[in-house]
């Protein structure tokens, strides 16, 4: 009963993280992307103290957690910058995908440089289905340098590598999540604060309709489900967990179509589903097995 409570609330977690692109997108009508990194991590490191709290964790941290913390904050910041600019550019369904489906893809490359993996046969088929399907969704088979080069793909793809360095910077973290998710959060939002602009003014630009989804952004999608998706991992597997993350990238299209009338071409989505069967077959080797 326990198991199948954590897999419902797991596919939640996934269709929220899905969902929160197009908040993101909403998000960047009101204030610049600075204001609004600040914002979203100062709340999300609010919501991360309450949550160690209420799992009656202790928030002691070893010397390693806390620097990796500290180089993980710095990455999040500037990954959440230019999530911002991305989406206020371009697609969030398309920034949900692209981001989602490559990032895994570059996180398998750059592990098995760093651990010296032999990429096998069966690998190489999935990384250049990875690659292919990279390719269409930037937009490659549309033969315009203006659009392949466009800012807002440049963004997604930096956004892509950032997540990556988040994902293996964080793996050999042993502290509990929620406590580590804290005080990456915290530092974040204290990074963050130095570059913004942040006054009373700030405020005045902002209605209902922001704090609805930058509450759903900071405390739904990036506190609660973060948690209930590392919880998962832990109480199931990660093998199990981890199959999940194919939802995301769906979730991330199909609210950006329904909630903000974005329209992808079929390109775009051959594209898209030839990223996510590169991630399936990576996860069926998945290289986390070996070295978390």
């Amino acid at each position: 009963m326990q198991k199948n409570i954590f897999l419902i609330l797991i596919f939640g977690a996934m269709i929220v993280w899905g969902a929160s692109w197009s908040c993101i997108k909403i998000m960047n009508e009101y204030l610049p992307a600075a204001e609004l990194v600040f914002i979203r991590y100062a709340l999300t490191a609010t919501a991360s103290f309450f949550i160690v709290i209420i799992l009656k964790q202790k928030f002691t941290i070893d010397r390693k957690s806390l620097f990796v913390s500290l180089l993980v904050a710095l990455l999040t910041a500037i990954y959440g910058y230019v999530v911002f600019l991305g989406t206020k550019l371009g697609s969030a369904s398309l920034a949900g995908a692209f981001i989602n489906a490559f990032s895994p893809i570059i996180t398998f490359i750059l592990l098995a440089l760093f651990y010296k993996r032999v990429i096998k046969r069966f690998d190489m088929y999935a990384l250049w289905f990875g690659f292919l399907g990279t390719m269409l969704m930037l937009g490659v088979w549309q033969f315009d340098i203006q659009k392949i080069f466009s800012a807002y793909n440049l963004y997604f793809v930096l956004g892509a590598f950032l997540w990556s360095g988040i994902t293996i910077a964080s793996i050999h973290v042993r502290v509990n999540v929620a406590v580590f998710s804290f005080y990456m959060y915290f530092f974040t939002t204290i990074i963050v604060f130095i570059f913004a602009d942040i006054d009373i003014a700030t405020f005045k630009n902002t209605n209902t309709k922001f704090w609805l989804n930058t509450f759903f952004v900071a405390v739904i999608s990036t506190s609660i489900a973060t948690t209930l998706f590392f919880l998962g991992t832990k109480k199931l597997g990660a093998d199990k967990v981890s199959s999940f993350m194919f939802i995301t990238p769906i979730s991330a299209i199909a609210v950006g179509i329904l909630a903000l009338n974005e329209k992808l071409d079929i390109i775009t989505f051959i594209g898209v589903a030839l990223a996510i069967l590169a991630v399936y077959m990576l996860n069926r080797i998945w290289i986390f097995k070996s070295y978390i």
